[in-house]
């Protein structure tokens, strides 16, 4: 009779200690949820977990409050992750964002995984656009790399990720995430910046009086996009090299599309001297007749055209 009495002791205190362990994580519970109503939704995600580990210690008696627990807990943690982002903090915001993904994928929220991940590449485009606002290049590149990993078909990310690696000279990168911008839907603006990218090469090549590299780049620069300044380049470099042929060919080209540039007799004086350096006489005389007007040129070409071509 003893042993017996000594058993339903135990469970009545089994029972008893049950009641109370539930009544105290109900009272964490109520303590977040009164924390989330009052704004504070960090205290109120720590007295989630925490009622959340005192429920599942306690067992079947309290599944009802571990479930709300499960249901607000990772709500909460993709919300404190959005406004951390919000204020700037986006590493911060981005590491609670996957960390509410896995919690929600963990307990059934499918809908809070999904809206979760859908933001974070949202949030590294956006880091992206601020550092290449701020000329922080190679900060840039590193988010919107991050994008791409996460959304490859998303060609304004490849777009900007390509305008913020030609700024660092990464012509490797930045001609391939230009290409993918064009496969994925901004073939004008990838084209429109690869075309930039290689006049910009060329310009600086041919201050460096680097001719070779000058041509090529310019050239490229017209596989995108026929420009003046790069068939303008690309006839300087051409002179220099003695290749009187491209020179010709791109000078006109350059006059064809900026027929009043301000430098157009000086493109002329170039073409005469290239056809002359041809012997093709008739064009010569053609294009120093055209500068006899300009102060700069009239003495030089007058004599071309009278003494040394002997031009009709």
């Amino acid at each position: 009779m003893k042993k017996i009495l000594t058993l339903a002791f135990s469970l009545f205190a089994v029972v008893a200690l049950n009641a109370q362990d539930l009544e105290s994580a109900t009272n964490t519970y109520n303590e977040a949820a009164n924390a989330l109503n009052a704004g504070d939704k960090e205290s109120a995600l720590n007295y989630f977990k925490k009622a959340l580990a005192d429920a599942e210690v306690i067992g079947p008696e309290a599944e009802e409050l571990a479930n709300n627990c499960k249901k607000y807990i990772p709500v909460v943690t993709f919300s404190i992750g959005k406004e951390k982002a919000a204020n700037g903090d986006y590493n911060g915001g981005i590491a609670l964002m996957y960390e509410a993904a896995e919690i929600a994928e963990e307990y059934g929220q499918d809908d809070v995984k999904a809206e979760a991940l859908d933001l974070i590449p949202q949030v590294y485009m956006q880091q992206g656009n601020l550092c290449l606002n701020n000329k922080s290049y190679a900060e840039a590149v590193e988010n919107y790399k991050k994008v791409v990993e996460i959304k490859p078909n998303d060609g304004n990310a490849w777009l900007r990720l390509g305008q913020a690696s030609s700024r660092i000279g990464d012509e490797t990168l930045a001609v391939e995430a230009l290409q993918k911008a064009a496969e994925f839907g901004q073939k004008n603006a990838a084209e429109k910046a690869l075309n930039s990218f290689y006049v910009g090469k060329a310009n600086a090549c041919l201050k460096a009086k680097n001719y070779t590299d000058a041509l090529e780049n310019a050239e490229k620069s017209l596989q995108y996009a026929d420009n003046a300044a790069a068939h303008q380049i690309a006839g300087t470099a051409a002179v220099q090299l003695k290749n009187s042929a491209s020179a010709i060919e791109h000078f006109k080209a350059f006059l064809e599309l900026s027929p009043n540039a301000k430098n157009a007799d000086q493109i002329k004086y170039q073409l005469a001297t290239s056809y002359e350096a041809l012997n093709d006489k008739d064009n010569a005389c053609l294009y120093y007749k055209a500068i006899l007007n300009n102060p700069q040129f009239k003495e030089y070409a007058k004599h071309k055209i009278e003494n040394e071509l002997k031009c009709k």
